[in-house]
């Protein structure tokens, strides 16, 4: 059987968080918050000790997995799927300025349910698409592989995998520096953890009993681990 354990990384906080404005594919600095935020995750990455790092091209992503790559001597390849959501022309702008000029997010559904992004946004459905389409890449490999990435498209690579509907995928909380572990056994995915603190993926990684058993495997017909 090939397996695949899948380790899905947030960003560190960033000033724009803070602000509550739409960051986007912009580059934006860490908070103070943040700067501490990234040496735990840094170490999570490296206890849980991947065979690959892929990450967003964007700074507050690579800031993480370039440092955990070269502690582990492994490379750290820039997958331009795992960007965030581009917010159009409401990039840096809060939820209240954008709804002064007529829209909201997340996106709303139109009558035939799809979804009206703001100009320049990306939709849902490309976004879902991005989500789909690293999945793919994912499928076919074996061992551990890290990402990290942004809420928004942690949010799109749950909802795509289980098959969400658009207008209630984004209804998950993704801390900053949290992770989410998602098993491929065979090319299946399944969700095994959410929103796992770094100290959590530490404490998992250097004791492997604390991950459990799922005893409804057989159930389903796969085999235990």
């Amino acid at each position: 059987m090939r397996r695949q354990r899948i380790l899905v990384t947030r960003h560190p906080e960033t000033r724009a968080n803070i602000a509550g404005t739409l960051s986007g594919r912009s580059d934006v600095d860490l908070s103070a918050e943040g700067e501490d935020q990234m040496y735990r995750a840094i170490r999570a990455i490296v206890a849980w000790r991947p065979d690959r790092i892929w990450t967003s091209p964007l700074s507050r992503c690579q800031s993480i997995a370039r440092e955990a790559a070269n502690a582990l001597g492994i490379p750290c390849e820039v997958n331009p799927n795992l960007a965030e959501i581009e917010f159009g022309r409401a990039q840096g702008l809060t939820l209240a300025q954008v709804r002064e000029l007529g829209y909201d997010f997340p996106w709303q559904l139109d009558g035939e349910g799809r979804s009206r992004p703001i100009q320049g946004g990306e939709s849902f459905e490309h976004l879902y698409a991005r989500a789909g389409a690293l999945l793919e890449q994912l499928r076919p490999l074996e061992g551990r592989t890290s990402c990290v990435t942004h809420g928004g498209f942690t949010r799109a690579l749950l909802g795509r995998m289980m098959s969400v509907p658009l207008d209630t995928f984004w209804n998950v909380r993704i801390p900053n520096v949290s992770s989410q572990v998602i098993t491929c056994d065979d090319g299946t995915f399944r969700l095994a953890s959410l929103g796992l603190a770094p100290e959590e993926v530490v404490r998992r990684s250097e004791n492997p009993a604390l991950l459990g058993r799922d005893t409804t495997e057989k159930l389903s017909g796969s085999d235990d681990e």
